[in-house]
């Protein structure tokens, strides 16, 4: 049948929409790729400078390393929630330009004092503690523009972004090495801010700000919000057994696992880092594809198992070859949360959570996991490879069998339940379950 004048009216509107909602996420998406172009610069330099202060001794950097990535999550504990209360009551676009300003400061203190392992703590433990301030707001953005399996695409995009800078921030860095490395960085954060001031967009209504700051919800403990049904808490399970894989807490020990077993240098290390970004956009694209065509509960097995396999390669690798396989694996893996983290979009805000506020306390659970991860894998790489023993991918099995039980808790529940009558039908649904 035929369309009246006025219902093709309607459907153009409803195309343009889509096309402006469209823009304005691909921006989002470009600032997400300059963002963590400048982190990842510093990926392959950092460890190599901490060994240097350590005068070669591989178990205390690990340590170190640990330390400072534990001590950077911990700090995110109390921004995380502040900034997504802020973000929901005064919109997104201020918050992108904290964190570059305060990231292109600290990385200019550590080009200007190498040697420093005091500045380079500091550094780690706040600059580390800035990517998820900065993604937060971001993912709220998207939220901001789309729900269900359309902000689970758009979420692999971010994905696959943020998986571009770490693919090309290792590249350069390795080839600037060391203090030039951090000089660079903070210019492309500084990039970053101006990029951000200019081509962004705020993306939340001016109906939809909250007018009271809300002194609980800035709370460290907010993320036990998410905790408030069935549904919310194996969500919430399900992602934070997968970030035990993710790979900013694994990138610290993936340098002492390659210099141990390969016996690699800084521009092997940085190789491997823009590989695995690599592997990162091309898992954002397969993921995208995967929810669209699977939906989001299968395109989250399917990257689930190709996890599994990724971990078990690599932490059994014995050559170039092999650490390849587990490259190709992670191509279909890295970007496994993303529909889980669209499907905790929808029941938190059918809980009556803004979205920024979701964000922000599914980053806080995932920091309060990472002030003991990145420890508890230097611990783990120190007994496997001391007094005799000589398992140095030990770290990566572990991953494989968390990954696995994520996938497990993910399949106990049907997150795709109807909300639409709001927190009460939600929560009454839950009890029924």
């Amino acid at each position: 049948m035929a369309l009246t004048k006025s219902e093709k009216s309607d459907q153009q509107n409803v195309e343009l929409a889509l096309a402006q909602k469209e823009s304005i996420a691909s921006k989002l998406v470009m600032a997400e790729f300059m963002f963590v172009t400048a982190v990842a610069m510093v990926i392959p330099t950092r460890a190599p400078m901490v060994l240097d202060i350590k005068k070669g001794d591989a178990a205390a950097t690990a340590r170190v390393l640990g330390l400072m990535s534990s001590c950077a999550a911990a700090i995110e504990l109390f921004i995380n929630p502040v900034f997504g209360q802020l973000s929901d009551m005064f919109g997104r676009k201020s918050f992108f330009l904290i964190a570059p300003a305060i990231d292109a400061f600290l990385h200019t203190l550590v080009a200007i004092f190498p040697k420093s392992l005091a500045v380079t703590f500091v550094d780690r433990m706040i600059s580390g503690a800035m990517i998820f301030a900065f993604k937060a707001p971001l993912t709220a953005s998207l939220s901001d523009l789309f729900s269900g399996p359309q902000l689970a695409s758009w979420l692999a995009k971010q994905g696959a972004a943020f998986g571009l800078g770490l693919g090309l921030g290792p590249f350069i860095g390795s080839k600037l090495g060391g203090p030039k490395s951090f000089l660079f960085s903070s210019v492309t954060f500084v990039a970053t801010m101006v990029y951000a001031f200019g081509a962004l967009p705020e993306t939340l209504k001016l109906e939809d700000r909250r007018k009271e700051l809300s002194l609980a919800a800035c709370s460290p403990l907010r993320f036990l919000k998410l905790f408030q049904d069935r549904m919310l808490s194996t969500l919430a399970v399900a992602i934070g057994l997968q970030s035990f894989g993710d790979y900013l807490n694994l990138y610290d020990i993936n340098y002492l696992y390659l210099k141990t077993v390969f016996d690699v240098g800084q521009t092997e290390v940085g190789l491997y880092a823009s590989a695995c970004g690599v592997s990162q956009v091309i898992s954002g694209l397969t993921m995208s594809r995967s929810i669209r065509s699977a939906g989001q509960k299968g395109a989250t097995a399917f990257a689930n198992a190709m996890w599994i396999v990724s971990m078990g390669l690599l932490g059994t690798a014995t050559s170039v070859k092999q650490i390849i396989l587990s490259l190709f694996a992670m191509c279909f893996g890295h970007l496994r949360n993303s529909g889980i983290a669209a499907y905790i979009q929808k029941h938190g805000q059918a809980q009556g959570m803004g979205r920024s506020e979701i964000a922000a306390a599914q980053a806080n659970l995932l920091a309060v996991l990472k002030v003991f991860i990145p420890v508890f894998y230097s611990n783990i790489f120190s007994f496997a490879t001391s007094k005799g023993r000589n398992v140095p991918g030990a770290p990566y099995l572990v991953v494989g069998l968390l990954t696995g039980l994520a996938q497990l808790t993910f399949s106990a529940v049907d997150p795709d339940q109807d909300v639409s009558a709001g927190p009460s039908r939600s929560a009454a649904a839950q009890q029924k379950v």
